[in-house]
């Protein structure tokens, strides 16, 4: 439609000369007092909107951290100060919701909301790294005077209006930014690298300081923001109302517990070729997806086998891409598991050797993805041995040397670390150790053929993980006269005479600055 402007006396429906109509004057001259009426009625209204909008954006929370840092290139170091910022907003029972990422590695915190003149210290109650949320506390009382504790609303449909509050960077007055709901889907929660759970894409911007920040729609909190796509514009990421009130759900015994985990890798089924030769006689799309590995310890492995094809769970039929419908929606299959609790009942239907089956389980949790899960606050696990650096294989050590072991081309490394589960590599209770640095020294000359090679024997015993390692070493150089260190995929072993070690060892700390020659879980020494 195109829209003109017309003075009033220059209606192209009048000859030039005529002035306007009793019809035209008449409509001017009536709508004033209908405005005036409409006003009138409609200021309430806008002012009960207005307060109510006020309430909210005073249960918002301003939150300034310092953090500790520790490096994984040089686990001896002491860990670096760094601060930062994020936003929370008040809950029930004087507690704070804000994201786990906001407070990691805390040793102090301090909020303050928007229309108080100090802030004030806060502590961490509990932390989910697996679904980036925590909750925090404040023990001054002042703190939460005439706080509104907000509601967390339904999972918003697609297309409405949100509106996001928090404290980006570039000043420290609460900022207002307004989108609407995008795509609501399933994908990694960054700041663990490997869990997976439902998302709220929105338009909104997002930025750093927002994270932890309510999204509201209808005075109720229906998200909260804790990432963005960088390379998007104004693309910014909600956790929805569904991981919201699992993690409250989870807190109600006083302890976290977590997430558990479905555990199967799958493959789809699409091919028509495949469907035939699996003799799948079902409705399109309802084919489900074919198994071919189990993990050890989960929910699948109580009765689950490669091979079977996985055609239901709770009833929810999975298609041949492996998805199910939720309230009108496509999810992953293994939504339906992800908002369990430890012993919760898990129906599946199964196609196995022709035949269909029912099979009962009970959810259950898996350290088998530990490794690969970014840790928080504590400090990495090392041992250094006569200048060489072991390092358990882990997600946080791949984020500090990924880079530079994909340059070098050290695929060994690389291949544990992205397909230990893929090709079966993994063990329960098992974790590689990997040789990473070497600190020059006259004992461990020529000594660098052995960097970045994964840990397979010590003096003829398999090491299982970073622990039993330390022991291992432990053991051989107080009863053998040296230690065989043997590599996977490597003829040469590396070779160390336990006498030497008492006179090296110390001289290599004391060259280099360090204080600590391991440190175990916090069992340094």
């Amino acid at each position: 439609m195109n829209l003109r402007l017309m003075h009033p006396n220059k209606d192209p429906g009048l000859p030039k000369e005529a002035g306007p109509s009793f019809l035209a004057v008449a409509r001017r001259v009536s709508w004033k007092p209908a405005s005036v009426l409409f006003s009138f009625l409609l200021f309430p209204a806008l002012l009960q909107a207005e307060a109510k909008f006020q309430e909210i954006s005073n249960s918002v929370v301003q939150i300034n951290v310092e953090s500790v840092q520790y490096s994984f290139q040089s686990p001896w170091e002491s860990p670096r100060l760094q601060g930062s910022g994020g936003t929370g907003f008040i809950l029930e029972e004087n507690r704070i919701m804000t994201n786990a990422h906001v407070v990691s590695g805390a040793v102090q915190i301090r909020v303050k909301r928007p229309n108080q003149k100090t802030d004030y210290p806060a502590r961490v109650l509990y932390i989910a790294h697996d679904c980036d949320l925590a909750i925090l506390t404040v023990d001054n009382a002042a703190f939460f005077a005439d706080a509104r504790p907000l509601q967390i609303g339904p999972q918003p449909e697609l297309n409405t209006p949100v509106t996001v509050l928090g404290f980006p960077i570039g000043g420290n007055r609460l900022s207002i930014t307004r989108g609407v709901v995008s795509r609501i889907d399933m994908d990694v929660y960054s700041h663990s690298g490997v869990d997976a759970h439902r998302i709220i894409q929105v338009d909104a911007a997002i930025n750093p300081g927002n994270s932890g920040g309510p999204a509201i729609q209808n005075g109720k909190v229906i998200g909260v923001a804790f990432q963005a796509i960088t390379s998007g514009e104004n693309l910014g990421y909600l956790i929805p109302p569904v991981v919201i009130q699992r993690f409250l759900k989870d807190l109600e015994d006083g302890i976290y517990q977590g997430y558990v985990e479905f555990g199967v890798l799958d493959t789809p089924i699409l091919n028509p070729g495949q469907i035939q030769a699996l003799d799948l006689d079902r409705p399109a799309p309802y084919y489900g997806v074919q198994i071919y590995r189990v993990i050890p310890g989960s929910t699948a492995a109580q009765g689950l086998k490669p091979g079977d094809v996985l055609l239901s769970i709770n009833g929810h039929r999975i298609t041949g891409e492996g998805d199910v419908e939720i309230q009108g929606s496509l999810y992953p299959y293994v939504e339906l598991v992800d908002h369990l609790f430890d012993g919760d009942p898990v129906k599946v239907e199964v196609l196995r050797d022709g035949k269909i089956k029912e099979l009962s389980l009970k959810s259950r949790k898996t350290d088998v993805l530990d490794f690969q899960r970014r840790t928080y606050g504590s400090p990495p696990e090392y041992m250094l041995l006569s200048g060489y650096l072991f390092q358990p294989l882990d997600a946080n050590l791949m984020d500090a040397m990924g880079g530079q072991w994909s340059a070098n081309g050290d695929l060994q490394v690389l291949y544990r670390y992205h397909y230990h589960l893929f090709h079966g590599l993994y063990k329960e209770g098992g974790l590689d150790v990997v040789l990473t640095r070497r600190l020059a020294h006259p004992s461990n000359s020529y000594g660098d053929r052995y960097l970045n090679q994964v840990v397979e024997s010590v003096n003829g015993k398999e090491v299982l993980n970073f622990r039993q390692f330390v022991e291992l070493l432990g053991k051989a150089g107080s009863s053998e006269p040296r230690i065989v260190i043997r590599f996977i995929g490597s003829e040469i072993p590396l070779v160390l005479e336990s006498q030497a070690l008492k006179n090296d060892n110390p001289e290599i700390a004391r060259r280099y600055g360090i204080r600590k020659l391991y440190n175990l879980n916090g069992e340094a020494k």
